[in-house]
């Protein structure tokens, strides 16, 4: 793998986990109106999970070659975005039956 397929595999990544925080960003605000729809919410969730493992996908692309690639900041600003992504991912997933039984 070469340098600049590296660095459209990064900026791959950094689409696909933009997009789903994206989506995870209009879920929350969805969640914060009084009159949400539960449905819709599943529906974005289920979104930003396609885009995570889209993105996942590519980083495993990479990941294949670590042993002879050079180090990438790009690459390394898509791994971490892409974890932050998950892990907000995550989190609202852990607590969004906790948020709708509040309301």
């Amino acid at each position: 793998m070469n340098v600049d397929d590296l660095n459209q595999l990064s900026m791959q990544i950094l689409t696909d986990a933009g997009n789903a925080k994206k989506i995870l960003s209009k879920a929350v605000d969805n969640i914060s109106i009084s009159t949400y729809d539960k449905e819709q919410i599943g529906t974005q969730f289920a979104q930003a999970h396609e885009w995570l493992v889209k993105g996942h996908n590519e980083q495993n692309k990479v990941v294949k070659y670590v042993d002879s690639l050079q180090y990438s900041v790009l690459f390394d600003h898509a791994q971490d975005t892409l974890t932050n992504t998950e892990t907000m991912y995550f989190l609202l997933k852990k607590l969004l039956p906790l948020i709708m039984s509040k309301k």
